[in-house]
C-alpha cells in the first residue's frame, strides 16, 4: 500500500482517525486492498500522514472492531477476509452518502433535477472517455 491511498483533509468532516478508517474501509470494499494485504505499521502511516501514532491506532482499532482488518502481534495489521455482500453494502452506503451530498449542494445552488442529471451524465461521459 502506498501513502497516496490515504489523504487527510482538515476541511472535511470527521477526525483524522475517522478519515483513515473510512478511506481504508472504502479501499477494502472496492477490492483495492485484497484479503491478507498488509497495512503500513502504525508508526509508518503516522509518519507518512504527519499525525500522531495514536490517531492511526484508533483507526486500526475501529476497523478491527468492525471486522475490516485483523491485527496479529508482531505481524501487524492486515485486511480481513470480508464477505462480498459486506463489501457491496459498504460501497452502496458510500455512493448513497456521496450522491446525497451532491443533491444537497445542488439544491443550495438552485440547481434543479434536470440540470443535475445533465451534469451527472456529462461527468460520467467525461470519465468514461
Amino acid at each position: 500500500m502506498t501513502e497516496s491511498l490515504l489523504v487527510l483533509d482538515q476541511a472535511a468532516g470527521g477526525s483524522p482517525s475517522e478519515q483513515i478508517a473510512e478511506q481504508l474501509r472504502l479501499q477494502i470494499a472496492a477490492g483495492r486492498l485484497p484479503p491478507g494485504a498488509g497495512l503500513p505499521s502504525v508508526r509508518q502511516l503516522a509518519r507518512d500522514l504527519g499525525i500522531a501514532p495514536n490517531t492511526v491506532v484508533r483507526a486500526y482499532n475501529e476497523l478491527e472492531r468492525q471486522g475490516w482488518v485483523v491485527a496479529a502481534e508482531r505481524r501487524g495489521v492486515a485486511v480481513a477476509n470480508v464477505s462480498a455482500p459486506a463489501r457491496q453494502a459498504e460501497r452502496r452506503r458510500e455512493v448513497e452518502r456521496a450522491v446525497g451530498r451532491v443533491v444537497v449542494t445542488a439544491r443550495r445552488l438552485g440547481v434543479g433535477p434536470a440540470e443535475l442529471r445533465a451534469e451527472l451524465d456529462r461527468q460520467l461521459a467525461t470519465q468514461a472517455g
